[in-house]
């Protein structure tokens, strides 16, 4: 592993991914795909916290809504706070969790395809 940072350090390669050989799909870069996989753990576990009695895709479409419309109001304050300013039970703690990960609210097409990979 020291070797792998050291070309990275040593500017043998200016590619973080590609000195420690990190495996990612064709055409993705690895800090999206950390991010991403965050991103869709935290919509997962607010689906089942919050919608569990739902359906995948009733629980896509609610949670879309939700996000939709935190990301229209509180968001444009919350977002520049460290630390969530939500409670841990709280749906608003939630989608702040979904929102810091990646900047955007999620479609509930995407959101019912990321279920489906639970």
């Amino acid at each position: 592993m020291a070797i792998r940072v050291n070309r990275f350090l040593s500017g043998e390669t200016d590619d973080v991914a590609a000195a420690l050989d990190l495996k990612v799909a064709r055409g993705k870069r690895w800090r999206g795909a950390s991010v991403f996989a965050a991103r869709d753990t935290a919509i997962r576990e607010a689906a089942e916290t919050f919608f569990p009695a739902m359906k995948p895709t009733q629980q896509a479409k609610e949670l879309a809504a939700a996000l939709l419309r935190y990301q229209a109001s509180a968001w444009h304050i919350d977002q520049q706070k460290q630390n969530c300013p939500y409670e841990p039970g709280d749906l608003r703690a939630a989608l702040w969790v979904i929102l810091t990960r990646v900047d955007y609210a999620v479609a509930a097409r995407r959101i019912r395809k990321i279920l489906a990979t639970r």
